[in-house]
């Protein structure tokens, strides 16, 4: 440093933070989830919707339970399954993992986010254990919403929220078809029971109904955040006994700052990101994050223009 001068130049500190927080953001807390992780198989999400599948299959009740964990998704679940279950049961689970990481690029790719969104946690935690939540978002965007909703029920909800009226009929339709294939009486009569089962399971969900004072707040949010970004809110923000793999269904509507909350895995950062994004748009700031989208559009999600580098 020469007489005179002022200090060391930290423009170039400060242009790496503003470029680079939120990917550095993801992949340390990305990484924090793999160190826990590690140390048990990967697949089990996968390993407990297969075997489930084939029990279903072979003619009993799919609601099984492998260690600690039953299997309590509704019976749709178990048709786009079906095919995976017959294969050998390594080979399934590998299926399903390469399919959730295809779904996390597959996501990124279509709303033109970089690369790094990759590194969003909750892609890693489902993609480890093989869950399908990672092929929502693509396939209502490319036109399959049918296909999500039988994989995950609660897809109906962006499906609804942004108008895809004819991909709603379809799916009633095939609900309809598939009714007398499916173990819809004893899910029924057990409903009581395998919602404790996920309620436990998630220990009360990430959501505002495991904190119920955020459930009036969570809504304003939503209310104000728009028809739009309300439509890939609503499931993390106040689903019951949500995980943390349920914010992937949040992406097309997030901002950076948004995500940056909504990575974390503690009850309540949902409804702190939609506020967010509510906030954010009705400063119009988020107007030139994202430009409003017709049904059928894709959103383009652009990060730059809340200081993040796309490349």
């Amino acid at each position: 440093m020469t007489r005179g001068s002022r200090g060391p130049d930290l423009s170039y500190v400060r242009s790496w933070i503003v470029r680079y927080w939120l990917p550095v953001w993801f992949a340390v807390i990305s990484t924090m989830r793999l160190s826990v992780l590690v140390g048990g198989d990967a697949g089990f999400d996968a390993r407990l919707y297969l075997e489930a599948t084939r029990t279903w299959l072979a003619g009993a009740d799919p609601w099984i339970l492998i260690e600690t964990q039953r299997f309590a998704a509704p019976p749709p679940t178990l048709i786009p399954l079906a095919p995976i279950a017959l294969l050998p049961e390594q080979v399934g689970i590998a299926f399903m993992i390469v399919l959730a990481i295809g779904g996390a690029i597959a996501t990124v790719r279509i709303l033109h986010l970089p690369w790094w969104w990759g590194l969003f946690p909750p892609f890693i935690d489902a993609a480890w254990n093989g869950n399908p939540q990672n092929l929502l978002v693509p396939l209502i965007l490319l036109g399959a919403g049918p296909v999500a909703v039988f994989l995950k029920v609660y897809a109906v909800v962006p499906l609804a929220l942004t108008l895809r009226w004819r991909a709603i009929l379809v799916t009633g339709a095939a609900l309809l078809i598939t009714a007398p294939l499916l173990p819809w009486a004893s899910y029924i009569a057990q409903f009581g029971a395998l919602s404790e089962v996920l309620a436990t399971q998630s220990d009360g969900g990430l959501s505002a109904t495991a904190v119920v004072w955020l459930v009036p707040v969570a809504l304003v949010a939503l209310l104000f955040a728009g028809r739009e970004r309300a439509a890939w809110l609503t499931v993390p923000a106040i689903w019951p006994a949500t995980q943390w793999y349920y914010s992937t269904l949040a992406i097309p509507a997030l901002t950076p700052l948004a995500a940056a909350v909504i990575a974390i895995p503690v009850p309540g950062a949902a409804v702190i990101a939609t506020v967010i994004v509510a906030v954010q748009r009705r400063n119009h700031s988020i107007d030139r994050l994202a430009a409003d989208w017709l049904p059928g559009r894709v959103p383009r999600v652009v990060p730059v223009e809340l200081g993040v580098d796309p490349r």
